[in-house]
């Protein structure tokens, strides 16, 4: 079996290893050898694919850059899958993007375009949604530095580990699952502070941050929870914890 996975950030790695630990041949697309989803791509020159993974991703607060790459992204990238007649195109988005609270954050703005572009693909996009993932909360502490302190947004989550949600999309990718739109999550609710707080080593002074706009607003009264209906997978946070403690460097 022959995937491409389109990323090389921490969702593109993470499925390209997973696909890789279950024999699948996997080829790396991203800008480092040439493959910019921001203009129109081809397929044919990487061989013969049985599936395609869309983990493109860009970091911006800007909604208009993030609809732009997005939507470009999922359309130069279906547009590939249904010239070359690979038989799936699989999409890794967030549960709840196209809530109407989040149309104005620039990320989540981002990824509900990107799921109407691909609802409007030429060939059938397939759709795996995930809640934020425990990475975020060293990620977030990385990206909020202002001097001493780290600012963390106020956040009600269910979140996942990103090795799970890598697992799922290879089961996917190999035909051991079948679905065509599946959203995931972990098995626990809680917020981003508690998660900043039990990270181990953690530098500078975290602060909670109640950010003062209706995405903010969202983002504290739940609307990133999944619905009963999404499928929990995973370690609980704590016993994720003590796995990435416990493993080798």
């Amino acid at each position: 079996m022959r995937a491409a996975v389109i990323g090389r950030g921490r969702l593109g790695q993470a499925v390209a290893e997973q696909l890789r630990i279950r024999g699948a041949e996997v080829v790396l697309l991203s800008r480092v050898n040439g493959f910019d989803v921001t203009r129109p791509v081809r397929l044919e020159e990487h061989g013969r694919l049985d599936a395609v993974v869309e983990a493109t991703d860009i970091f911006t607060i800007n909604a208009q850059k993030a609809r732009a790459f997005f939507q470009a992204s999922t359309t130069n990238v279906n547009a590939a899958v249904a010239q070359a007649g690979i038989p799936l195109h699989l999409l890794i988005s967030i549960v709840n993007c196209q809530d109407p609270a989040l149309a104005k954050n620039g990320y989540y703005a981002g990824k509900a375009a990107q799921e109407q572009a691909a609802a409007h693909a030429a060939a059938p996009v397939t759709t795996l949604r995930s809640t934020l993932w425990f990475e975020f909360a060293r990620q977030n502490l990385d990206r909020t530095r202002i001097g001493p302190f780290r600012l963390v947004p106020q956040m009600r989550v269910q979140p996942v580990a990103l090795d799970s949600v890598a697992q799922i999309a290879a089961d996917r990718c190999l035909g051991t699952r079948s679905f065509r739109v599946l959203d995931v999550c972990g098995p626990e609710v809680m917020t981003l502070w508690k998660m900043t707080l039990g990270l181990p080593g953690s530098k500078g002074v975290p602060i909670p941050l109640p950010v003062p706009t209706r995405a903010g607003r969202a983002f504290r009264n739940g609307t990133l929870l999944p619905s009963p209906e999404a499928q929990i997978i995973g370690p609980r946070y704590s016993e994720w914890l003590r796995q990435k403690q416990q493993s080798p460097a």
